[in-house]
């Protein structure tokens, strides 16, 4: 049984904050280790970490008996960016940074990534210079004893500011990258999980602000028959690897 977690975490030093008593290396190590080890599962999945690279300390990075994994946003200092936790016994057997393909180095990559004809290397880099997505590949065994792929997408979904129509095109653009991965994962074998912070409610009920939830449509870059913000994560949440809209 695989245990994982997923939790926009809001700046990963913030929950540091009440467990660091003292600010030493080890004592910092030691904080973030008694957080992973309180969520209790194999893999952690934070979202919204708002550190970059030149900020990120080693304590914070290199925990005992974990594996880290982080996307750092490259526009921006203090936003977006993602981080996955493995266990030492769910140690992936690749891990990428970015949906495009753009960010793969020489280490073991996930590949996979589909027919990307429809984007621009301009907008496959902005779309992958925020932070905001993770992939970590796993082995795993089915019930049955057979090895199999499971590949986690750990996301941070953009934000659609009603002041910036630009912003609701990245958002689309962006949802329209991941099921193009997805998709790629799924036709090669593997198992796919899509989780973290999809930015977008599932149902009307999920939102906090129901009654004023307003439906916007979709303004560029137009997934299979999906006409607002809602239909269109429909695309990528489908029941058992599947994808379809509302």
């Amino acid at each position: 049984m695989l245990r994982i977690v997923s939790w926009n975490i809001n700046g990963i030093r913030s929950p540091l904050q009440g467990v660091v008593c003292q600010e030493t290396s080890n004592s910092t190590s030691m904080a973030m280790r008694r957080i992973l080890d309180e969520l209790d599962a194999d893999i952690v999945c934070l979202q919204e970490t708002k550190v970059t690279r030149d900020v990120l300390t080693e304590p914070l990075a290199i925990v005992e008996g974990y594996n880290s994994y982080f996307s750092f946003s490259r526009s921006r200092s203090g936003y977006s960016g993602v981080a996955t936790f493995c266990k030492d016994s769910a140690t992936p057997v690749a891990a990428e940074e970015g949906l495009s393909g753009l960010f793969a180095t020489q280490n073991p990559d996930v590949g996979c990534y589909g027919n990307t004809d429809e984007f621009t290397q301009e907008e496959l880099r902005a779309l992958d210079s925020e932070g905001r997505a993770l992939l970590t590949q796993h082995k795993i065994r089915t019930w049955k004893g057979k090895e199999r792929t499971l590949t986690l997408i750990n996301v941070y979904c953009p934000h659609a500011d009603p002041g910036k129509p630009e912003r609701l095109t990245f958002k689309m653009r962006f949802y329209r990258l991941l099921q193009i991965r997805a998709e790629a994962l799924l036709a090669a074998g593997s198992h796919v999980i899509i989780l973290g912070d999809l930015n977008t409610a599932h149902r009307r009920i999920d939102h906090c602000d129901a009654v004023n939830l307003v439906r916007v449509p979709l303004v560029s870059g137009p997934l299979p028959d999906c006409d607002s913000i809602h239909s269109a994560s429909q695309c990528v949440l489908g029941p058992r690897g599947s994808f379809f809209c509302e």
